[in-house]
């Protein structure tokens, strides 16, 4: 690519911090009238409603309107129509797109929800955006170019033991309580904090920005981690890797955080057992 060439990189970014943005300010006017929405339920602990597909909707025409022939992978429409739940695959090339996710908060009147969206080429993630439109943050990166809140660059923390760490945790109905329990459990015998936000991208935002030392969910989809690895990742810090189809349909174990609490994750908790 020459100097003046466009940057592919740059430009996808600009329309996912508009899209986001965008999505953001819809997504607050259905939560600051909830009352009105019609809840429907996908499972146990899993509600939708129409705001989240709305949302997605004004993200896809977004998308659309600087790159019409990119795929996009979304949580309410898979890649095509409603019902279409295909996670893509490793070797998935195009947009992850989760509109609203904190979907159990945003119902309840809790304001820890965002909007998240990722592009991704043969897999690996390019660009992510974060949206926060509660307290009005974006967090941003792209491959090697460092990550962002709202154009101060962010990084991870130093912390390297469990014991001075402040960790973010998921759970949900749809893995077996013993793996949460087990792993919490390890985690508070070791020293540590924990955090549940019920929002695994603003955790993963929050690693990224040194608020999280780092975060663990047994169960997540890949809307919910494409654009927060890669910013946990240029903001200094590492993952597991995250990979589509692993246990359950599509759905993988989440782990981030920095360099220094990794390995002491693999040898204090079971949490990498098949």
């Amino acid at each position: 690519m020459s100097a003046d060439a466009p940057n592919p990189d740059a430009m996808r970014l600009e329309t996912a911090r508009r899209a986001a943005e965008e999505a953001g300010r819809l997504a607050r006017r259905f939560f600051e009238n909830r009352e009105a929405l019609l809840i429907e339920a996908k499972g146990p602990q899993d509600l939708v409603s129409a705001a989240d597909r709305e949302v997605e909707e004004l993200i896809r025409r977004e998308i659309a309107r600087d790159f019409l022939e990119d795929r996009v992978l979304g949580e309410e429409f898979g890649t095509g129509g409603a019902g279409d739940s295909e996670a893509g695959g490793d070797g998935a090339t195009g947009w992850v797109v989760d509109p609203i996710d904190g979907t159990q908060n945003f119902l309840r009147g809790i304001p820890q929800f965002v909007v998240s969206i990722a592009y991704r080429e043969a897999g690996e993630a390019r660009v992510g955006v974060i949206h926060d439109p509660n307290a009005g943050e974006t967090f941003w990166a792209t491959v090697g170019g460092g990550a962002f809140r709202d154009g101060t660059a962010i990084r991870v923390t130093e912390a390297a033991r469990l014991e001075e760490a402040v960790i973010g945790v998921g759970h949900s109905p749809r893995h077996a309580p013993e793996v949460f329990n087990r792993t919490i459990t390890a985690l508070i015998d070791a020293g540590a904090q924990t955090r549940n936000y019920c929002c695994a991208a603003i955790q993963l935002a929050y690693v990224a920005d040194g608020r999280l030392d780092a975060t663990w969910d047994p169960y997540l989809l890949d809307w919910d981690v494409a654009a927060g690895m890669l910013i946990v990742r240029e903001a200094g810090g590492d993952g597991v890797p995250f990979r589509p189809g692993r246990k359950g349909p599509h759905a993988d174990t989440l782990i981030a955080g920095t360099p220094g609490l990794l390995e002491q994750f693999r040898s204090r908790t079971r949490m990498f057992d098949d």
